[in-house]
């Protein structure tokens, strides 16, 4: 990994990645077996802190939001304060790595072509996640969602829906 400031004048590559978020990351780490690739990212590497990712941190990595953190605070269109991700890996670093695919109205609004986003979606899935072996401080946590009022329990599953769910994805699986 190196700053776009200390990047070459002139470079060849076979593909740039823009964005080395949980898609970004896979599809790099794939194409780069037979080609030269090169992931473009605005923010740092979680790499150099690893205790930030440790569940222990979770909280003090989501609410530190100064200029050199992984969070960058945002408010969405509809005025709801939120944290998106400025670390490679993408928001799935910050939020657990939980993952989910978006809802069907999003994609029609966006107007993607439905078959695209459902292969991509199976590439995603099968390059990255899987369902975790749930321990004890998740189950904790789970039921701490479900006692709060996060409700229904929705199990183990990909699709973006409101309650409480359990999901995972680990980057690391889709490097050599």
């Amino acid at each position: 990994m190196k700053e776009a400031t200390v990047a070459p004048t002139y470079a060849r590559f076979d593909y740039i990645v823009i964005g080395g978020g949980t898609s970004g990351c896979a599809l790099a780490a794939t194409l780069s077996h037979n080609a030269n690739v090169l992931v473009l990212e605005r923010g740092s590497s979680p790499y150099d802190n690893p205790t930030a990712m440790d569940k222990e941190n979770l909280i003090n990595t989501l609410v530190n939001v100064t200029p050199n953190s992984w969070s960058q605070p945002f408010i969405s269109e509809d005025g709801v304060y939120n944290i998106r991700a400025r670390v490679l890996g993408g928001d799935s670093v910050l939020n657990a790595g939980f993952y989910s695919r978006a809802e069907k109205d999003y994609v029609e609004e966006a107007e993607w072509e439905m078959e695209k986003v459902e292969a991509a979606y199976e590439w995603v899935e099968r390059k990255l996640v899987f369902e975790p072996q749930v321990m004890g401080w998740q189950s904790a946590f789970k039921n701490g969602l479900l006692e709060a009022g996060v409700i229904p329990y929705n199990g183990f599953t990909y699709d973006h829906i409101n309650g409480t769910k359990i999901g995972r994805y680990d980057l690391r699986r889709s490097w050599p």
